[in-house]
């Protein structure tokens, strides 16, 4: 499982990536205040968290449900690259 979860991983970095080049740092980062940042960073993760609920509950509802536009597997990526940059700021090193 070790070897999958890196490969997620590499995943998930490649993505984060790609959106920190479209996005730019100050996209999160926008306030003097790093507690501000992170607040806004937690209140991203929740969205994303909230967003697989409900993905979840109509995957429940309706097994054969499909999203029209992201996917659980695009949450899961999203939650975890969130996660990385709170981590990041936690640590004051996000630039």
């Amino acid at each position: 499982m070790g070897r999958q979860a890196l490969d997620e991983s590499q995943t998930c970095v490649r993505l984060f990536d790609e959106k920190q080049s479209d996005y730019g740092s100050r996209n999160i980062a926008c306030f003097d205040d790093n507690v501000l940042n992170m607040f806004g960073v937690a209140v991203r993760l929740n969205d994303k968290v909230q967003r697989a609920l409900n993905l979840l509950q109509n995957q429940m509802k309706d097994p054969k449900a499909k999203p029209n536009n992201e996917s659980l597997l695009d949450t899961a990526r999203d939650v975890s690259n969130y996660g990385l940059i709170l981590a990041l700021l936690a640590q004051e090193k996000w630039k």
